[in-house]
């Protein structure tokens, strides 16, 4: 009987991958690959989504600031890419590895049918042992179609590929209360459920990414709240306990973020992992209730205000009369229409839009919890 493989994703800031002096810390690739190696050994199949590319290419470049312009910011990280991936095809090639790159923006995941080939070919990948270096394809991407940062893309990819384990690896022991580089009292955190909703997130969340990459602790901990949509523990660890890697389960150093929330439908992962919204709306208790207690679809009736500017078949989110997002869905009107049909019930819909609509705003089937 074949044996059950696990899948993990191993995600590698910049703070780590990058080096000011050389563009690319070779030592720690070599130390990461060496790991990895070591988990193929033990049945479990690795995607790495990896930094680095942008401030390899400012390196060869010329470049000690990440540049504010975008064109000289995909110009770097097309040069960049490059010397990332031979880099890691390298020191792959000492174990007899096989690595791939890809290369993913945020709309190959909101185009269900560009999702759906992203996560086939990943699949045959892992299926053929291959170790896949994923990265955002920021030679191409723009700040509408990009997912912003490696974490995002991380937390999106555990869908995509239905990862049992998120691993980021940064410059930090792990999630603290507070800053621990600028306040001596922050306390270090070595649980987080997310179903005990004990801790603020939002507090918590600080923490810059640095003067080479995008992201900071704010991201790494929405990167972990999507990945737990879809049945995937996180854990956030110093790149330089690497090996806990290989001793998860037993003893580990940073911080193991756990929900016991079920795994969603294919198509809600899909819906789950598109990460940015194109509006928002704001609901009353009503109809927060009836889709987070409820499994109700979303009706006019109980939409207060909408913002944003967005087409039918987009991802909206839905925020309580307190702010807090409760769910994401793809909207059934455009921002015009939703504009001039909030509060109504829904036989006024038609009447209102000179056409035959739907009742639903979004539907429960195209609609995930937060």
């Amino acid at each position: 009987m074949k044996k059950i493989k696990q899948r993990w994703i191993v995600k590698a800031g910049s703070s780590l991958v990058s080096s000011k002096i050389n563009g690319l810390d070779d030592s720690f690739i070599a130390s990461l690959v060496k790991i990895i190696q070591d988990l193929k050994k033990k049945e479990i199949e690795v995607v790495i989504v990896s930094s680095g590319a942008v401030a390899q290419g400012m390196h060869e470049l010329g470049i000690d600031k990440r540049p504010d312009s975008l064109p000289l910011l995909q110009a770097s990280a097309a040069i960049g890419q490059m010397g990332l991936v031979k880099l890691y095809q390298k020191e792959f090639q000492k174990f007899s590895i096989l690595a791939a790159q890809v290369l993913i923006s945020h709309s190959d995941i909101a185009n269900r049918e560009r999702y759906l080939n992203a996560r086939h070919s990943l699949n045959a990948l892992l299926d053929l042992g291959v170790v896949p270096v994923v990265n955002e394809n920021d030679s191409v991407a723009t700040e509408e179609i990009s997912f912003g940062d490696n974490d995002s893309l991380a937390g999106a990819l555990a869908g995509v590929i239905n990862a049992n384990k998120l691993i980021i690896l940064t410059d930090q022991k792990g999630v603290y209360t507070k800053d621990p580089d600028k306040e001596s009292s922050a306390e270090f955190i070595k649980i987080i459920d997310l179903d005990k909703k004990d801790l603020d997130l939002n507090i918590i969340a600080t923490g810059d990414a640095g003067s080479l990459g995008r992201g900071g602790m704010k991201t790494k901990l929405q990167a972990a709240t999507k990945a737990s949509t879809f049945g995937c523990e996180t854990w956030i660890l110093k790149g330089n306990n690497i090996d806990d890697l290989l001793n998860l389960d037993k003893e580990f150093s940073g911080t193991k973020i756990i929900s016991n929330k079920s795994t969603l439908s294919s198509r809600k992962q899909w819906i789950a992992s598109r990460g940015k919204s194109l509006g928002k709306i704001i609901i009353d208790q009503g109809a927060t209730k009836a889709l987070l207690n409820e499994g109700r679809s979303l009706l006019p009736v109980g939409i207060l205000s909408s913002s944003g500017d967005f087409q039918k078949g987009d991802l909206i989110s839905c925020h309580d009369q307190e702010g807090k997002e409760v769910a994401l869905g793809l909207s059934n009107f455009s921002s015009i229409e939703l504009g001039k049909i909030l509060g109504l019930k829904s036989k006024e819909l038609s009447l209102v839009l000179g056409k035959l609509v739907e009742e639903e705003v979004i539907h429960r089937d195209n609609l995930v919890l937060s």
